[in-house]
């Protein structure tokens, strides 16, 4: 399972960077989501843990993240287990014409259970749809 998505905000990367994992921020953008709290004390370092909880497409998902990479302003990786997925988040920021950054969210991963092989297509259409959508609500917060 892969799914990505890209949209350009008029900012530039070190103010758009912080949006995509910063718990205070990504409860501002991201839909469907119910918790997103972090597990160990700030500043947010690779190691640090994140709860997050969101429904997509009715199905109430539970997750562990694990920031594995993190290198401001331009990329983070977050991986994650739990409700039969295994999978990763990646963020990549760049430069868009000097003076604005391009997003490009990226969720690839797989259904390591019975329950989640069978509900990971729908899963995935929604996630897509999801994508597109956040990164617009994204995209509109950083006018």
């Amino acid at each position: 399972m892969r799914c990505e998505s890209t949209t350009t905000v008029a900012r530039p990367p070190a103010e758009v960077f912080p949006w995509l994992i910063e718990p205070d921020k990504v409860r501002q953008w991201m839909t469907g989501l119910e918790r997103y709290e972090p597990l160990d004390p700030a500043p947010l370092t690779i190691g640090s843990r994140i709860r997050q909880e969101l429904v997509v497409s009715g199905q109430h998902l539970k997750f562990e993240l694990h920031l594995v990479r993190l290198e401001p302003p331009s990329a983070a990786e977050l991986r994650f287990e739990g409700s039969g997925f295994k999978a990763a988040n990646e963020y990549t920021v760049t430069s868009a014409d000097g003076t604005g950054a391009v997003v490009t969210w990226v969720i690839s991963g797989e259904a390591t259970s019975f329950k989640a092989k069978l509900i990971a297509p729908m899963v995935q259409a929604k996630l897509e749809e999801k994508l597109d959508t956040d990164l617009v609500r994204l995209r509109a917060l950083l006018v």
